[in-house]
């Protein structure tokens, strides 16, 4: 289970960058733009997530000893 936490951090920093990289700087606000922002956004969210469950499995194991 370690190292699927691992792997699932590892696999959301990349789909981040990827939907960085997706973005336009230039015309930030058009419709193709649109979608990269918002896949963007949502694995920001997921990163945001899979961080917090690290931390509260930290907690617990070490309250739990």
């Amino acid at each position: 289970m370690k190292y699927l936490d691992k792997i699932l951090l590892f696999l959301t920093i990349l789909i981040v960058v990827f939907n960085l990289t997706q973005l336009n700087i230039y015309n930030f606000l058009d419709d193709e733009n649109r979608i990269a922002l918002i896949c963007f956004i949502l694995s920001l969210c997921a990163l945001i997530l899979i961080l917090i469950l690290m931390i509260s499995k930290k907690i617990r194991d070490k309250y739990k000893s």
